[in-house]
């Protein structure tokens, strides 16, 4: 799985940070409220989720990118983290002992 990374306008360049089980939450709730494209906030809220997940990044750093590039940016940072929790979630069901009540 690539890891999301983002220039901001200082010209360096950010991997996103290693999640942790906060994470799932966090883009959970930001999906569970998705902001409508008409909305005043609806850069702003994309700009701020992406942020959340590259330390040394601010949402005013994600806003100073061009216009077409943060909502993409946004699902590519939520899909990484969805990602990762399913694919460690289906490695550890494959290798999970099978259950003996179900043998026989």
């Amino acid at each position: 799985m690539k890891r999301p990374t983002i220039t901001t306008i200082d010209g360096k360049k950010h991997e996103i940070r290693n999640i942790d089980g906060r994470a799932y939450r966090v883009v959970a709730e930001f999906d569970n409220n998705l902001p409508k494209f008409g909305d005043s906030d609806f850069i702003e809220k994309h700009a701020e989720i992406i942020a959340e997940f590259f330390d040394g990044v601010t949402p005013d750093d994600i806003l100073d990118l061009p216009l077409e590039d943060i909502a993409p940016a946004s699902l590519e940072v939520r899909s990484f983290v969805f990602n990762t929790i399913y694919a460690k979630s289906k490695a550890i069901e494959k290798n999970a002992p099978e259950d003996k009540a179900t043998e026989q």
